[in-house]
């Protein structure tokens, strides 16, 4: 009976090296794939709450836009003036405090850098690679 070993071709460690590197890049674009279809099939389930969700959002909306009416109402009743001016005070003082949520939100967001561990670790694992084919 012949050796199995003996008649396939020695492969070089350069050769061997590529096709681990290669192997490594099929595996991990398979894990990417199975990652984005496990995340589809949760979002497919959750599709029903997110609408429960926005539904509720919804009505807190209407709710929130009906407290203000109300307090548009009530302070233009006590302090005696007309509605329409009390209605363009509240705007104003709703806008201001929006813009400053804005300003404040801008502020945070620019504070975020990017992900230097990341971005230390891929190139730490492309460093590592290219010795890698470097040796073979």
């Amino acid at each position: 009976m012949p050796d199995p070993q003996a008649s396939a071709p020695r492969l070089s460690a350069f050769a061997l090296v590529r096709r681990l590197v290669s192997g490594l890049v099929g595996l991990a674009k398979l894990e990417v794939q199975h990652g984005i279809q496990e995340l589809g099939g949760m979002m497919a389930t959750a599709r029903i709450g997110l609408i429960y969700f926005a539904i509720a959002f919804a009505l807190v909306f209407g709710a929130l836009m009906s407290l203000t009416v109300f307090l548009i109402l009530a302070l233009a009743a006590l302090l005696g003036w007309p509605g329409w001016v009390m209605s363009l005070v509240v705007t104003v003082l709703l806008l201001g405090v929006a813009a400053v949520l804005v300003w404040r939100g801008i502020r945070r967001v620019r504070a975020i850098g990017p992900p230097e561990e990341t971005i230390a670790s891929v190139k730490e694992e492309v460093e590592w690679a290219k010795r890698l084919l470097r040796r073979g």
